[in-house]
């Protein structure tokens, strides 16, 4: 086969389609599929399937595929077909073969567990073409893209979750005999639809089993308002609903989800609600079948509801100087206030960004009384030299009666310096004359965790996105600070886009965000269109920089394209159905981009 330089890439697919199948009805799907592959620049000439460690076989897909497989196995025995399981990405996660002959070939080009079948690697082929176009598709012979895979016919089906409609991943058969592609793909069909019938059993019990859970809780013998919630599925009986409306029932809905995604999250939990109550949250998990099936919250208001004070232009500073007015923030200072002047030991929780660091910074400053902040972080390494090295440090410092040791992230200490952390602080408890702060992360932090357990005071910093209001005085206070002359304010437009967005890095990113801007914005008022892509999402997920990149290319070309998702995805090389999964997976919503 001639080869070819990228170009029209359109008119080259379609060139090479026809070229090597003689066919005049060329299939558009596989026309695509093929403009696809010279666009990622797949090499036709060499296979160069990527391998993936330790593919997750805990999915939801591979718990109701591996028994319908094992049973489609023993009827397909000595048959020369494969079946295979593959992940949204093109990840091979299982593949049961009864031919050795077939075996054989398989393992040759990689087709094999752990491997990576999408077309930007491998191009044009039965699974990465089926997830790639969201459809279900026969890739014959000469139709795949690289030559090694042409004695291969493939029937692929994409599998969606019976209730979001999400792309899951994709079945796949296999073999090298030649045969009516209608037979294939029906069988490939019918299993697929096996195993898409089997994850919405699993997900109808798990859901049943939660029913089951929040019922009992509301017919105790003094039930409360009671949510129970997963990610499909939201109940609250009348007594939370009557109890909690408007903006107080959004943000008990957003934490309540976010301890929902922590299975390791349970026990009591409290939060500030926009209104200045207390929702006091006492979390039971509800397990199925070896899986978590959501939870169930037993709820306690405490407080009344105050009024909430117009959003003023100046930013809003707490007496110890630090901005901000949202409840949530303000409980979470005045604990921790209380408590270092005390000198009670306290443990700061909050995600990475939240500003830990900086209320500590500024109860130093307010009530250090002359001693000095020592700041320490958890050693980079684990070899026994640092450790020891480190704990000694810490030994000394404790022992100092004119400071205040700051201990850093102590969620990243290993199991056993934890617990040689634990037995110092024991060990030297009446004797340590220093203050001891330390910081973690809540979800990564065990509730039975000895260390935790020795804290005097435990308080929750929380996240940016639960500081209703917050944003636009913190924006204000970073351009004033990155931009003192203070000639320069935000549009309308620009500040309803920085309080849209979730802030997944919390305080840490928007003032990133605004330095940024500050340096490169000109003029006195900032606009929406000034603001960075990552301004323009609703998804609270923090992301690899890979994934930041992918996202970023997905908004300008929205961006360029007025928001036209079809021309964006034909710009970027992805079908419609890709463009829109990976929309729903970054939070981009078309219409904010206007």
């Amino acid at each position: 086969m001639p080869r070819h330089q990228p170009g029209n890439a359109l008119r080259i697919a379609r060139e090479l389609y026809l070229e090597a199948t003689n066919d005049s009805n060329a299939r558009p799907l596989v026309v695509a599929s093929w403009q696809r592959s010279i666009e990622y620049k797949v090499k036709s000439g060499s296979l160069d399937a990527p391998y993936l460690d330790n593919p997750n076989l805990d999915s939801p897909l591979a718990r109701a595929a591996l028994p319908i497989l094992d049973t489609l196995h023993e009827q397909l025995a000595d048959d020369p077909v494969s079946t295979m399981i593959t992940d949204r990405n093109g990840v091979v996660l299982s593949r049961k073969v009864s031919h050795d002959g077939l075996t054989t070939h398989l393992n040759r080009v990689r087709l094999a567990p752990g491997h990576v079948f999408a077309e930007r690697y491998v191009g044009t082929n039965g699974i990465g073409t089926a997830l790639a176009s969201g459809r279900p598709v026969v890739i014959a012979g000469r139709q795949h893209y690289v030559e090694e895979l042409r004695e291969f016919h493939c029937a692929a089906v994409p599998i969606l979750h019976p209730t979001r409609g999400t792309l899951l991943g994709a079945f796949n058969l296999t073999t090298i005999r030649q045969g009516s592609d209608g037979m294939l793909m029906a069988f490939a069909r019918s299993v697929a639809a096996q195993i898409e019938a089997e994850i919405a059993a699993i997900t109808s019990r798990r859901e049943r089993a939660l029913f089951q859970h929040y019922m009992e809780a509301c017919s105790s013998a003094r039930p409360g308002p009671v949510l129970a919630l997963n990610r499909d599925v939201v109940m609250m009986n009348e007594q939370l609903s009557a109890a909690v409306t408007g903006p107080d029932q959004q943000a008990l809905l957003d934490h309540a989800r976010e301890i929902a995604d922590h299975a390791r999250l349970e026990g009591t939990r409290s939060i500030a609600l926009p209104s200045g109550r207390v929702a006091e949250l006492r979390v039971s998990r509800c397990r199925r079948e070896d899986s978590d099936a959501g939870a169930v919250f037993r709820v306690r208001l405490i407080g009344r509801a105050q009024t909430t004070p117009a959003v003023s232009a100046a930013p809003v500073r707490s007496n110890l100087g630090l901005v901000g007015s949202s409840p949530h923030w303000l409980r979470a200072v005045t604990a921790g206030e209380a408590a270092f002047v005390a000198g009670t030991q306290l443990h700061l929780l909050g995600e990475a960004g939240v500003g830990k660091r900086t209320l500590v910074e500024a109860l130093h400053r307010a009530h250090g009384d002359g001693r000095r902040l020592e700041v320490r972080e958890t050693p980079l390494a684990d070899s026994l030299a640092v450790t020891e090295r480190w704990l000694h440090d810490i030994e000394e410092l404790l022992a100092m009666s004119s400071s205040v040791l700051l201990l850093c992230d102590v969620h990243l200490l290993g199991d056993q310096l934890r617990q040689q952390l634990a037995h110092l602080l024991v060990r030297k408890n009446g004797s340590a004359t220093a203050q001891l702060v330390t910081t973690s992360q809540p979800s990564m932090v065990s509730t039975a965790d000895e260390l935790d357990r020795l804290c005097g005071a435990s308080v929750e910093v929380p996240a940016l996105r639960h500081r209703y209001g917050d944003t636009e005085h913190l924006a204000r206070f970073f351009l004033r600070k990155y931009r003192p002359s203070g000639e320069s304010t935000f549009s309308p437009d620009a500040l309803t886009m920085l309080q849209r967005c979730p802030w997944p890095e919390n305080v840490r990113q928007l003032e990133s965000v605004i330095r940024g801007l500050a340096r490169r914005a000109s003029g006195r008022f900032l606009q929406a269109e000034d603001l960075p892509p990552e301004c323009r999402v609703s998804s609270n997920k923090v992301l690899t920089t890979i994934e930041a990149l992918e996202r970023d290319a997905i908004l300008r070309g929205l961006m360029d394209r007025n928001s036209n998702v079809q021309r964006t995805a034909q710009d970027l090389g992805i079908s419609r159905a890709t463009m829109y999964r990976k929309m729903r997976r970054y939070g981009i919503v078309p219409s904010n981009l206007r």
